[in-house]
């Protein structure tokens, strides 16, 4: 009994780990067992049946079944005990029964059995030695603990032996490698040993399936493109998590946020040349005709002369500075500068004359730097009066040049 009791402390602290996966390979099991021979009533359930088996591959294991008990044969009550090297098969199902978790197996063995003899002996009279067939089924109550309950058939043949069935109920330990979520990588590799994750990502969950893990990702609930951690959802060329304004479109240099556009024109103020003035993306956001330009001319696009002068005022002069400032801010406009005159004199003397008005109005304008190319003279001398000849006062305002857009 002692060499029993030895061999099932060496079973015990052999059984070191569970959980019948590659990782996660032991499981041990301890339970009573019942026996019953062909000339014989069931025996009662004791201990101890002690079994061992490793995880191998794709659901199949190897392992180690001791059982031992008294039966009673031919009115003779014998010691009897046995030990099967077995190959076991998990049958994978997610099957429950109660609301309990269950795993069913099958195995098939071959060992000795023994009726007699109070020691494990290899060469005893009464061993004898023979194949096994059974199944059962594991009900898992905790993570670590389960129900077991099997059947078992093991046929004898030789002197002294008697084949027989065999019942066994018990509990199996499964003594995990280190693994407190479960998820297949030991707790020692497990960078997130709290949560369940991927194997590939040790150990640590992706919940967006980007390919970062939650740990690191600012954005776990929104998958990232490009092995980036977060989306971009404006497309702006800056990630969520970086980007102030994640929903809109906007440049880095403004925190992912879009540019003001006062006018609303599609020309942000910062590259709006006319910022208040709805216009037109190849005009810089300005108009064809800017509204300050148009109002400017209407109110002094019109530059009276004295008889037979064409000389300019002080007040002229000053406006013709104001409308250089403007065309300098519009510079796509280009102007047409009509010199014109009464109808006194020779028609040949006015057109000179009108022409020199022109002139001397395209001269202010060439001094503040405005191009040649974008002003056009055109003398029309006595052959457009604007205004009737009389009375005279009305003639006088003939003596003029008019400033236009240049709309070709």
């Amino acid at each position: 009994m002692k060499n029993h009791l030895s061999l099932i402390t060496l079973i015990l602290l052999t059984s070191t780990i569970y959980s019948q996966t590659k990782q996660n390979p032991w499981s041990f099991g301890l339970e009573l067992n019942s026996i019953k021979t062909e000339n014989s009533e069931s025996s009662k359930f004791r201990l101890p049946s002690l079994s061992l088996s490793r995880y191998i591959f794709d659901n199949f294991s190897v392992g180690l079944n001791y059982t031992e008990n008294d039966v009673m044969v031919s009115n003779e009550e014998l010691y009897y005990y046995s030990v099967d090297g077995i190959v076991k098969y998990n049958i994978p199902s997610d099957i429950e029964i109660l609301g309990v978790d269950t795993d069913a197996y099958v195995f098939a063995g071959y060992g000795l059995s023994n009726y007699g003899d109070s020691d494990v002996s290899f060469g005893s009279l009464n061993t004898s030695y023979g194949p096994s067939f059974g199944a059962g089924i594991n009900f898992q109550l905790s993570k670590n603990i389960a129900l077991n309950t099997g059947v078992s058939y093991k046929s004898l043949d030789e002197k002294n032996a008697y084949s027989n069935l065999q019942h066994v109920v018990g509990i199996k330990f499964n003594f995990e490698k280190g693994d407190s979520d479960g998820d297949g990588v030991p707790d020692k590799k497990d960078h997130c040993p709290d949560l369940p994750g991927l194997i590939e990502l040790n150990g640590c969950p992706d919940s967006d399936g980007d390919g970062v893990p939650d740990r690191f990702d600012p954005c776990p609930s929104n998958a990232g493109l490009n092995g980036q951690p977060c989306p971009d959802s404006d497309s702006d060329g800056l990630t969520d998590d970086l980007d102030k304004c994640p929903n809109d479109y906007g440049p880095e240099s403004n925190g992912g946020c879009k540019l003001s556009d006062l006018d609303n024109d599609g020309v942000t103020n910062i590259n709006d040349r006319c910022p208040n003035e709805l216009g037109l993306k190849k005009l810089n956001g300005c108009p064809i005709i800017p509204q300050s330009l148009s109002s400017f001319l209407d109110n002094y696009g019109e530059i009276f002369f004295e008889f037979d002068s064409f000389r300019l005022s002080s007040s002229q002069i000053f406006n013709l500075s104001t409308l250089s400032n403007l065309l300098k801010k519009y510079n796509y406009v280009n102007l047409n500068i009509d010199g014109h005159a009464s109808y006194e004199g020779e028609s040949s003397y006015n057109m000179i004359l009108s022409n020199k008005r022109s002139n001397s109005v395209k001269e202010k304008l060439l001094e503040d730097g405005i191009r040649d190319i974008r002003l056009s003279i055109r003398s029309f001398g006595e052959e457009k009066p604007n205004y009737s000849d009389l009375p005279i006062s009305e003639r006088e305002k003939n003596r003029r040049v008019k400033i236009s857009i240049n709309k070709d």
